[in-house]
């Protein structure tokens, strides 16, 4: 049976976004982006809950970054967007691999490194038909095509035990893992953990707890969905922002939750007191895992 939970959400005081996405926790620190502005947040604190928020520093980008991801250096990250990836150090980017699609039909969209270095990214169509997009390795610098036939490639994540690569795709409204092998970096069988039939609810991006769960964003769905293990759902989590697109775990403890929406609208406004929220965090009783850097 699934467990009905509800948290003590609080609303960041950071800049409205638009489309707020890829949260991270790295190097002591918390980055996200508002992919239609195409701005990158970073705050260079290690708790949202323990004290006030320090200035939220502001990067312009030079693409429509959907992702970024750390390396072991704290000053350069990777960023994939719709021209494709790019190296941003101390505020610079420089393109690092052209797109590997048809950037006027796609963009890349979501992704996560594997615990060997590799960044796995997703991509999407902007007209959301046919399913051309694709899920990538990116190594070498060469993108190779692990996974098609998708159409908004979203959810990545590695189980802890790196047996397993979560994805889902948020137009297919499917929640799937693969079979992983992290030696070789290659995918094995594919099983369906869920799909999504009520009303417009439909799954976004998602998060590991070292536990081995997965909690993935139910976007117009208020609320996000944890898998245990084994797969299965066990839990829905209540959550004031009508459009979340991806949570994130963090933090001085491990014990932090920040939440990233898309903007609400008349249909799917968000709850009383959350009303211009874009972020949220929350304590929670799941524990982090350290965020895989691309070598």
């Amino acid at each position: 049976m699934r467990r009905i939970n509800t948290m003590d959400w609080t609303a960041l005081a950071v800049p409205r976004c638009e489309l707020a996405e890829s949260p991270r926790y790295a190097h002591g620190g918390w980055t996200w982006l508002d992919i239609k502005q195409r701005k990158l947040y970073r705050l260079k604190q290690k708790s949202l809950l323990n004290s006030p928020l320090q200035r939220v520093e502001v990067i312009a980008l030079p693409d429509e970054i959907a992702c970024v991801l750390p390396t072991s250096q704290p000053d350069l990250w990777m960023a994939y967007g719709r021209q494709g990836a790019w190296r941003m150090q101390a505020n610079q980017l420089t393109r690092a691999m052209d797109a590997p699609f048809d950037s006027t039909k796609h963009r890349f969209n979501d992704g996560k490194a594997d615990s060997a270095g590799r960044a796995w990214v997703s991509s999407l169509v902007d007209a959301r038909q046919p399913a051309t997009a694709a899920l990538y390795r990116m190594q070498h610098g060469q993108a190779k095509a692990m996974v098609d036939g998708l159409i908004v490639g979203n959810g990545l994540a590695f189980s802890p035990c790196n047996h397993w690569l979560y994805l889902t795709d948020t137009r297919q409204r499917a929640v799937w893992r693969y079979a992983f092998d992290l030696a070789k970096g290659e995918l094995g069988q594919r099983e369906l953990l869920h799909t999504y039939t009520e009303g417009t609810e439909r799954p976004d991006g998602a998060v590991v707890s070292a536990d081995g769960s997965y909690w993935v964003a139910v976007i117009e769905g208020y609320r996000l969905d944890r898998f245990n293990a084994a797969g299965t759902l066990v839990e829905q989590v209540e959550l004031p922002l009508a459009r979340p697109t991806m949570p994130c775990l963090g933090g001085p403890h491990g014990d932090e939750m920040m939440v990233c929406s898309a903007q609400p609208d008349l249909d799917f406004p968000n709850r009383p007191g959350f009303e211009q929220a874009s972020l949220i965090a929350a304590r929670v009783s799941a524990q982090a895992l350290p965020e895989n850097q691309v070598v």
